[in-house]
Parts: structure tokens; sequence; C-alpha cells
């Protein structure tokens, strides 16, 4: 894994304590429904966090990073912007270190048609793309904000 996040690559704390709701948000799955109001408390792994709702400190779950709406227990979601706004453009991240996002890889495995996670076959941003990420606040959240690498031939 490397050292475990505590800040982005501008210098900004990323985990939180869930008394707060800065940092790195995420749906989880709890084991009975769905939590939009994740905070990551704890890295565990590049895909593996320990998150917890905001404003209860003492409920804690280990989770994993998974494409699309987190529907057991042990899922999450974080997803990043890559049009710089908090609702657009998003897509979710595979795995996640000091400096680099990745997306989630293209996948043959279909379900009811569809690549898990996409609304349709155009899986064009789940292509393992590498982005650079720093956390940004809009005074309403605190959200991902991803650069694609560019490679230079």
């Amino acid at each position: 894994m490397g050292r475990p996040l505590k800040k982005d690559v501008l210098g900004n704390e990323v985990l939180n304590t869930p008394v707060s709701a800065s940092g790195i948000t995420c749906d989880f799955y709890d084991g009975s429904s769905l939590r939009t109001d994740g905070i990551i408390i704890k890295q565990r792994g590049a895909n593996t966090f320990v998150v917890a709702r905001v404003g209860t400190p003492g409920t804690r779950f280990v989770c994993k990073l998974v494409n699309t709406t987190p529907n057991a227990t042990g899922e999450m979601r974080i997803q990043g912007s890559t049009t710089g706004l908090l609702d657009s453009g998003l897509v979710p991240i595979a795995k996640l270190t000091r400096r680099i996002a990745y997306g989630f890889p293209s996948s043959p495995d279909l379900s009811n048609g569809f690549y898990r996670g996409e609304d349709s076959n155009d899986s064009d941003n789940h292509d393992q793309t590498k982005y650079t990420w720093y956390l940004e606040n809009d005074s309403s959240a605190d959200y991902i904000v991803l650069t694609p690498f560019t490679t230079v031939m």
C-alpha cells in the first residue's frame, strides 16, 4: 500500500473524524441500508478503508471499494469529478494513493446487459485511467477532483 493517506498533494487533510463532514466522503452499505453520508476515518489498504457515518463516531465499518452503488456489507464507493464540479463527471475510484487515483477497468462481466456500475455498455469512464487528485471544497462538501495523466510520446 505504501504510506497511508493523511493529506492530498496540496496538503489538505483527507481523513477525519465522524463528527466532522470534511475529508473524503463516500457511500457505503452498513449491513441494513445504503449510507450516503460516509466519511473515511482510516486507510487499511489501497482499496480498503475504515468508514463511519457523519455524527456517529462509535460505529465504524471496514469496507472495500466497488464501482457501483454499494449493496452488500463491506462495500463502499468513492467518486471523483473529472470536471471539477461536485456532482458532474463522476468516476468511481478503484484504488487511491497519496498522489494517484485509479479508475475501474472495463470489464466483460455483464449484469443484465450492462457493465457493473454503468448505465449502458459504453464503459468510457472505467478504463483504469490514472488520475492525479486533490480535495476541493465548494462550501457544501469536500470532493475529489481528478485530472487524467497525459502521456508524452
